[in-house]
């Protein structure tokens, strides 16, 4: 029988999610903020599928001060990139100035080969 790692917990993973049955944890007890696990009180962690003590959390996040600290690393190397992509000064050589439609939209028109995925508008005249 397969059954949770929270001490006390009878809840039967037979018919529960994969992912419950793979970590061998009830729905209920991954998302509890207190689990006593081995005697010890802990969490489980939604970046490491596993149970840590309380100390290694922030209040009452559920993913790791460890785990989440290498998340937010990515995110900002990505944010990062992506400023300084922006801030060397390059311009969109491939973007074709259009007319003011009647309700005071502009066609702008990006080439299918553009590697940009961010824009800054700034009004200026086309010649």
């Amino acid at each position: 029988m397969r059954c949770c790692q929270a001490e006390k917990c009878t809840a039967d993973l037979t018919y529960a999610k994969p992912y419950h049955k793979r970590h061998k944890v009830c729905e209920y007890h991954s998302k509890a903020q207190i689990v006593v696990v081995d005697g010890i009180r802990q969490r489980f962690c939604q970046q490491c599928s596993r149970f840590h003590e309380l100390s290694e959390f922030d209040e009452t996040k559920r993913s790791c001060r460890r785990r989440l600290a290498g998340h937010n690393e990515r995110r900002r190397k990505t944010h990062t990139e992506n400023s300084i992509h922006k801030g060397t000064g390059t311009q969109l050589k491939n973007m074709v100035c259009g007319q003011v439609d009647d309700r005071g939209r502009i066609k702008i028109t990006i080439q299918d080969n553009a590697t940009y995925k961010h824009f800054q508008i700034r009004q200026t005249n086309c010649s």
